[in-house]
Parts: structure tokens; sequence; C-alpha cells
């Protein structure tokens, strides 16, 4: 007859952690991640940095500025669909003009105030989203000389605020 025989099995360990050296790793991983949030920080505070340069620049007078956000998530035009890269920014209302300053790759949209059909908070914009509320703008554009509708969107700080003042600027609430 067969006779099942159970071995043991003796599985060598290495030598049990002394509390110095888990210090060492709590201590390590919290550098890491600490390093790792302060680049991140850097990082933010100068794609504002650029942005908020190129405004100045672009829009020599500040009192012509109803209202910005230098940082700004651009998430792409309807018409060109999901495949296109988003790009951060700033994103600037004058009176006459919604502007926004791509930084990578460098490019700059105006939408005129009189083009815009209207305003809307959403989730998603071209298959992507942060859910979060993104400031949706459908306006009248020209591409390749025919004149038909456009949509983009923008992750900002103030999506509600930003519609709001934009709907009061085109002399209208809701749109």
């Amino acid at each position: 007859m067969f006779c099942a025989v159970a071995e043991k099995v003796l599985v060598r360990r290495g030598p049990a952690m002394t509390w110095q050296t888990v210090m060492f790793w709590v201590f390590a991983g919290g550098l890491a991640g600490g390093v790792a949030v302060g680049m991140l920080n850097w990082m933010v505070r100068r794609v504002r940095g650029m942005s908020a340069k190129r405004i100045s620049e672009s829009i020599p007078d500040a009192t012509a500025i109803l209202m910005q956000d230098s940082g700004a998530n651009f998430f792409g035009l309807e018409s060109l669909g999901g495949m296109q890269l988003r790009g951060n920014g700033g994103l600037v209302l004058t009176s006459g003009c919604l502007h926004f300053f791509m930084l990578f790759p460098r490019r700059e949209m105006k939408i005129p105030l009189e083009e815009i059909e209207e305003t809307s908070l959403v989730r998603s914009h071209c298959g992507k989203s942060v859910f979060r509320d993104l400031l949706k703008v459908a306006y009248r554009a020209e591409r390749g000389g025919v004149r038909g509708p456009e949509s983009a969107a923008w992750y900002v700080g103030d999506a509600a605020g930003w519609k709001r003042v934009i709907d009061a600027a085109r002399g209208g609430a809701g749109h």
C-alpha cells in the first residue's frame, strides 16, 4: 500500500529586522515621498509662472482681464476627437474674447465672445475626465473654410465661477 508521509520543510528566513532597520526604511520612504511632493509643487509653480508671463506679454493691459487662471488644463477640441494632446496653460477672459495660451506645444486660441453659443459644466470632454467639473465652451468656428459648431473644455480652479463670468460678459445668464 501507498503510505503518505508529510515532510517537514524548513524555510530559512533572514535575520529579524531590528527597530533601527524599520526606522531607516520609514525615514527613507518619507524622505522619497517628500522629495516627490516637493518636485511636483515646484513644477506646478513653474508652469503657472510661465503661463502668467505669457499672459502678461500677450495682454499687457492687466485692467482688460476679467478673469484669469494660469494653471488651466485644456481638454481639447471636440472636432479633433479623443486622440489629441491635452495641455496646460493660461486661460484669460477679457471683455471681448476668451484666450487660451497653451505652453507645450506653444499654441494660442482666441474665441470672440460673440461666437460663444453656450457655456456649461461637464465631467468629461473628448473621452477624457478628471472626475471634476470642466468648463465647456460651445462656439462657432471656421475650419478649412467651413463655418460650424465647435467646443472646447478646460479644467480650472473655479469652473462655475468661470461660467458665471463668461455668461455675464456675453450679456446673459444660462445661454
